[in-house]
Protein backbone atom coordinates (compact mmCIF):
# COMPACT_ATOMS: atom_id res chain seq x y z
CA UNK A 1 0.00 0.00 0.00
CA UNK A 2 2.99 2.52 0.86
CA UNK A 3 4.84 1.69 -2.81
CA UNK A 4 1.34 2.18 -4.37
CA UNK A 5 0.92 6.00 -3.39
CA UNK A 6 4.99 6.68 -3.89
CA UNK A 7 3.75 5.38 -7.10
CA UNK A 8 0.65 7.17 -7.85
CA UNK A 9 2.15 10.63 -6.56
CA UNK A 10 5.06 10.16 -8.84
CA UNK A 11 2.34 9.69 -11.23
CA UNK A 12 0.66 12.52 -10.33
CA UNK A 13 3.69 15.21 -10.35
CA UNK A 14 4.84 14.59 -13.49
CA UNK A 15 1.47 15.19 -14.86
CA UNK A 16 1.12 18.04 -12.82
CA UNK A 17 4.49 18.89 -14.74
CA UNK A 18 2.96 18.27 -18.19
CA UNK A 19 0.51 20.12 -17.41
CA UNK A 20 2.43 22.85 -16.42
CA UNK A 21 4.16 22.76 -19.55
CA UNK A 22 1.08 22.46 -21.35
CA UNK A 23 -0.96 25.17 -19.68
CA UNK A 24 1.03 27.30 -17.12
CA UNK A 25 3.64 27.58 -19.78
CA UNK A 26 6.53 26.39 -17.70
CA UNK A 27 10.05 26.11 -18.89
CA UNK A 28 12.66 23.58 -18.69
CA UNK A 29 14.33 25.47 -16.21
CA UNK A 30 11.50 26.07 -14.01
CA UNK A 31 10.92 22.10 -14.23
CA UNK A 32 14.81 21.93 -13.33
CA UNK A 33 13.73 24.13 -10.25
CA UNK A 34 10.88 21.74 -9.11
CA UNK A 35 12.94 18.60 -9.57
CA UNK A 36 15.99 20.14 -7.48
CA UNK A 37 13.86 21.51 -4.76
CA UNK A 38 12.19 17.80 -4.48
CA UNK A 39 15.63 16.45 -3.88
CA UNK A 40 16.83 18.96 -1.46
CA UNK A 41 13.21 18.66 0.24
CA UNK A 42 13.72 14.86 0.59
CA UNK A 43 17.26 14.67 1.96
CA UNK A 44 16.63 17.45 4.46
CA UNK A 45 13.77 15.53 5.69
CA UNK A 46 15.07 12.20 5.66
CA UNK A 47 18.72 13.17 6.84
CA UNK A 48 16.89 14.75 10.03
CA UNK A 49 14.58 11.86 10.92
CA UNK A 50 17.86 9.50 10.22
CA UNK A 51 19.09 11.40 13.60
CA UNK A 52 16.29 9.64 16.08
CA UNK A 53 16.60 6.33 14.77
CA UNK A 54 18.42 4.20 17.62
CA UNK A 55 19.06 1.03 15.82
CA UNK A 56 23.12 0.23 15.11
CA UNK A 57 23.62 0.10 11.49
CA UNK A 58 24.42 -3.64 10.37
CA UNK A 59 27.29 -3.15 7.53
CA UNK A 60 29.23 -0.76 10.47
CA UNK A 61 31.98 -1.81 13.18
CA UNK A 62 33.21 0.04 16.06
CA UNK A 63 32.17 0.39 19.99
CA UNK A 64 29.78 3.36 19.12
CA UNK A 65 27.44 0.66 16.68
CA UNK A 66 28.20 -2.38 19.03
CA UNK A 67 26.89 -0.68 22.17
CA UNK A 68 23.48 0.51 22.91
CA UNK A 69 23.21 4.67 21.86
CA UNK A 70 23.43 7.12 24.43
CA UNK A 71 20.63 9.76 23.91
CA UNK A 72 20.45 12.96 23.88
CA UNK A 73 17.88 15.20 24.03
CA UNK A 74 17.34 18.93 24.54
CA UNK A 75 13.70 18.79 24.15
CA UNK A 76 11.60 16.83 25.96
CA UNK A 77 8.81 17.19 23.53
CA UNK A 78 10.40 15.75 20.25
CA UNK A 79 12.53 12.19 20.36
CA UNK A 80 16.50 11.85 21.34
CA UNK A 81 18.25 12.36 18.76
CA UNK A 82 21.92 10.27 19.22
CA UNK A 83 25.73 11.50 18.91
CA UNK A 84 26.95 8.27 16.78
CA UNK A 85 23.65 9.21 14.45
CA UNK A 86 24.92 12.76 13.93
CA UNK A 87 28.51 11.73 12.90
CA UNK A 88 27.08 9.04 10.64
CA UNK A 89 24.75 11.80 9.12
CA UNK A 90 26.76 14.83 8.94
CA UNK A 91 29.35 13.47 6.46
CA UNK A 92 26.73 11.87 4.34
CA UNK A 93 24.85 15.46 4.49
CA UNK A 94 27.77 17.20 3.42
CA UNK A 95 28.56 14.98 0.46
CA UNK A 96 24.76 15.43 -0.85
CA UNK A 97 24.99 19.39 -0.39
CA UNK A 98 27.91 19.72 -2.56
CA UNK A 99 26.18 17.33 -5.18
CA UNK A 100 22.90 19.55 -5.26
CA UNK A 101 24.45 22.58 -5.18
CA UNK A 102 26.79 21.87 -8.07
CA UNK A 103 23.65 21.46 -10.04
CA UNK A 104 21.42 23.75 -8.90
CA UNK A 105 23.73 26.95 -8.75
CA UNK A 106 23.61 26.71 -12.89
CA UNK A 107 19.86 26.44 -12.41
CA UNK A 108 19.55 28.74 -10.26
CA UNK A 109 21.55 31.49 -11.49
CA UNK A 110 19.82 31.13 -15.12
CA UNK A 111 16.24 31.60 -13.43
CA UNK A 112 15.08 35.33 -12.50
CA UNK A 113 14.23 34.92 -8.94
CA UNK A 114 13.88 39.15 -8.77
CA UNK A 115 10.12 38.46 -9.84
CA UNK A 116 9.19 35.96 -7.68
CA UNK A 117 7.90 32.04 -7.83
CA UNK A 118 5.32 31.90 -10.18
CA UNK A 119 2.53 30.80 -8.20
CA UNK A 120 1.84 27.21 -10.15
CA UNK A 121 5.28 26.31 -9.34
CA UNK A 122 4.60 27.37 -5.49
CA UNK A 123 1.69 25.18 -5.08
CA UNK A 124 3.73 22.60 -6.73
CA UNK A 125 6.69 22.67 -4.34
CA UNK A 126 4.18 23.09 -1.29
CA UNK A 127 2.72 19.75 -2.46
CA UNK A 128 6.37 18.17 -2.81
CA UNK A 129 6.73 18.92 0.61
CA UNK A 130 3.28 18.22 2.24
CA UNK A 131 3.53 14.43 0.18
CA UNK A 132 7.28 13.50 1.78
CA UNK A 133 6.21 14.59 5.24
CA UNK A 134 3.54 12.32 4.53
CA UNK A 135 6.37 9.60 3.90
CA UNK A 136 8.22 10.89 6.66
CA UNK A 137 4.89 10.08 9.43
CA UNK A 138 4.28 6.54 7.32
CA UNK A 139 7.63 5.48 7.70
CA UNK A 140 9.37 6.42 10.17
CA UNK A 141 6.93 8.41 13.14
CA UNK A 142 3.27 6.52 12.58
CA UNK A 143 3.40 4.05 15.82
CA UNK A 144 7.04 5.44 16.86
CA UNK A 145 8.38 3.24 14.40
CA UNK A 146 11.59 5.27 13.98
CA UNK A 147 12.69 3.30 17.58
CA UNK A 148 12.79 0.25 15.04
CA UNK A 149 15.29 1.93 12.28
CA UNK A 150 18.27 2.28 11.78
CA UNK A 151 20.14 5.34 10.99
CA UNK A 152 21.03 3.72 7.31
CA UNK A 153 17.42 3.15 6.85
CA UNK A 154 16.38 6.92 6.52
CA UNK A 155 19.64 7.15 4.47
CA UNK A 156 17.77 4.83 1.60
CA UNK A 157 15.19 7.03 1.53
CA UNK A 158 17.27 9.75 1.10
CA UNK A 159 19.43 8.73 -1.43
CA UNK A 160 16.76 7.00 -3.82
CA UNK A 161 16.03 10.32 -5.75
CA UNK A 162 19.63 10.91 -6.56
CA UNK A 163 19.25 7.40 -7.76
CA UNK A 164 16.33 8.30 -9.43
CA UNK A 165 17.85 11.72 -11.08
CA UNK A 166 21.13 9.60 -12.73
CA UNK A 167 18.77 7.27 -14.12
CA UNK A 168 16.77 10.21 -15.80
CA UNK A 169 19.67 11.68 -16.88
CA UNK A 170 21.91 8.30 -18.26
CA UNK A 171 18.72 7.40 -19.95
CA UNK A 172 16.38 10.33 -21.06
CA UNK A 173 18.22 13.45 -20.92
CA UNK A 174 21.34 12.17 -22.31
CA UNK A 175 19.89 10.33 -25.65
CA UNK A 176 17.02 12.28 -26.09
CA UNK A 177 19.12 15.66 -26.37
CA UNK A 178 21.62 13.34 -29.05
CA UNK A 179 18.59 12.94 -30.74
CA UNK A 180 16.92 16.19 -30.81
CA UNK A 181 20.38 18.02 -31.47
CA UNK A 182 20.92 15.49 -34.67
CA UNK A 183 17.06 16.23 -35.76
CA UNK A 184 17.83 19.64 -35.22
CA UNK A 185 21.46 19.64 -37.27
CA UNK A 186 20.07 17.52 -40.03
CA UNK A 187 17.60 19.84 -40.59
CA UNK A 188 18.40 23.44 -39.68
CA UNK A 189 15.25 23.54 -37.67
CA UNK A 190 14.48 25.09 -34.40
CA UNK A 191 13.17 22.29 -31.92
CA UNK A 192 12.70 24.37 -28.86
CA UNK A 193 9.39 24.19 -28.33
CA UNK A 194 7.14 22.91 -25.29
CA UNK A 195 6.33 19.79 -27.68
CA UNK A 196 9.80 19.09 -27.61
CA UNK A 197 9.86 19.44 -23.89
CA UNK A 198 7.58 16.77 -23.32
CA UNK A 199 9.37 14.13 -24.94
CA UNK A 200 11.56 14.36 -22.07
CA UNK A 201 9.02 14.47 -19.26
CA UNK A 202 7.38 11.29 -20.69
CA UNK A 203 10.23 8.87 -20.08
CA UNK A 204 11.25 10.95 -17.18
CA UNK A 205 7.34 10.36 -15.96
CA UNK A 206 7.96 6.11 -16.06
CA UNK A 207 11.18 6.79 -14.39
CA UNK A 208 9.89 8.13 -11.34
CA UNK A 209 6.69 6.01 -11.44
CA UNK A 210 8.87 2.65 -11.41
CA UNK A 211 11.50 4.29 -8.50
CA UNK A 212 7.72 5.09 -6.92
CA UNK A 213 6.36 1.52 -6.51
CA UNK A 214 9.86 0.24 -5.03
CA UNK A 215 10.50 0.14 -1.31
CA UNK A 216 14.11 1.61 -1.02
CA UNK A 217 13.95 -0.74 2.22
CA UNK A 218 13.58 -4.35 0.30
CA UNK A 219 13.99 -3.62 -3.01
CA UNK A 220 17.26 -3.76 -4.96
CA UNK A 221 18.01 -0.08 -5.10
CA UNK A 222 22.15 0.59 -4.29
CA UNK A 223 22.93 4.07 -3.51
CA UNK A 224 24.98 5.24 -0.60
CA UNK A 225 27.80 7.55 0.24
CA UNK A 226 29.87 5.68 2.94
Amino acid sequence: LRESRDFVFGCLLNSALILGVVVFEWSLLEIAVIYLIEIAIINLLFFSVALFTPQSVDDLDGDSWDEEPTPIQPIALIPPVYWRNIKFVLRRAIIAAILIGLIMRPVVSSYDLDSGLPLSVGLAIASIVFFQLTRVWRYFIANRSYRDRSPADAMDFAFTPVFELYLMLLYVVAPITVVLVSIALAMDTNLDSRAVWLLYLVPMGAVRAWIGSLDPQTDDIEISIN
